[in-house]
């Protein structure tokens, strides 16, 4: 172990040098500091969370990404899919779920982006993971599957 992180230290001396050919460290611009995302505002109400029997007949699962605004009526707006693992019956699904939920009103009303990370899984439930939001910004939907008719 001790070798490896020699040989590291040792190629690293080597190649910065070659790298950084017409800059060194000082010409560096400071690394920006990393902004916490905003705080998704209390859901006020939700509609109907649903998992749609086609998707449950084709054992559809997915996780999706959602970006999204607060409009000042407390309503997602602007609404985009950032990430989609999943049929696009499920991300419509999760678009629906948003379109329908009311928030609490921001502060900023309009001009903050929001995301929310939703998870559909057929059960057993649990397998899947959230994509990197806070947990109040996060909504599983589990389903039992429909057989065949």
């Amino acid at each position: 172990m001790i070798f490896v992180r020699a040989c590291a230290s040792l190629c690293l001396a080597l190649l910065v040098p070659v790298c950084m050919s017409h800059r060194t460290f000082a010409d560096e611009a400071p690394a920006a500091e990393p902004q916490s995302p905003p705080v998704l505002p209390r859901i006020k109400s939700q509609g109907r969370i649903y998992y749609p029997d086609k998707a449950k007949l084709l054992n559809a699962q997915g996780r999706f990404l959602l970006g999204f605004k607060i409009n000042d009526h407390g309503r997602a707006a602007d609404i985009k899919i950032e990430s989609a693992e999943g049929s696009q019956i499920l991300a419509d699904s999760a678009v629906t779920i948003l379109k329908s939920s009311v928030f609490e009103r921001p502060a900023a009303s309009g001009s903050q982006q929001y995301r929310m990370s939703f998870v559909f899984e057929l059960t057993p439930c649990g397998r899947l993971e959230h994509f990197d939001v806070p947990q109040d910004a996060r909504s599983s939907v589990c389903a039992s599957p429909l057989r065949g008719q």
